[in-house]
């Protein structure tokens, strides 16, 4: 069995015309091994198509924002949606397997 792998971190930012924007873009994460964080400055939500294992918290040290995920158990790539500002982006999330060292 793999060791659990930090959290991936991903940075949201708002880009000029004010749309959320993730630091990465699709987000690669390993399958019943790691979760994302999205840490941003501002209010923002995260929906997953066909997920719904999602922890919003405004107590983060390292980020104002954050919404965490659970591990992602299907090797597969999801939709999903940051909502912001009134504005919504929907970039990719790919769920690799896992590394076997």
């Amino acid at each position: 069995m793999p060791s659990e792998k930090p959290d991936k971190v991903v940075r949201v930012t708002l880009n000029s015309s004010g749309l959320p924007v993730p630091s990465e873009n699709p987000v690669h994460a390993e399958k019943d091994n790691q979760k994302i964080r999205w840490c941003a400055d501002f209010d923002f939500t995260i929906e997953v198509d066909g997920y719904g294992d999602l922890t919003p918290n405004t107590n983060g040290s390292e980020c104002r924002f954050k919404v965490t995920s659970g591990k992602f158990s299907e090797i597969k790539q999801y939709k999903y949606s940051i909502i912001a500002n009134g504005r919504t982006n929907d970039p990719e999330i790919v769920i690799d397997p896992a590394s076997s060292h």
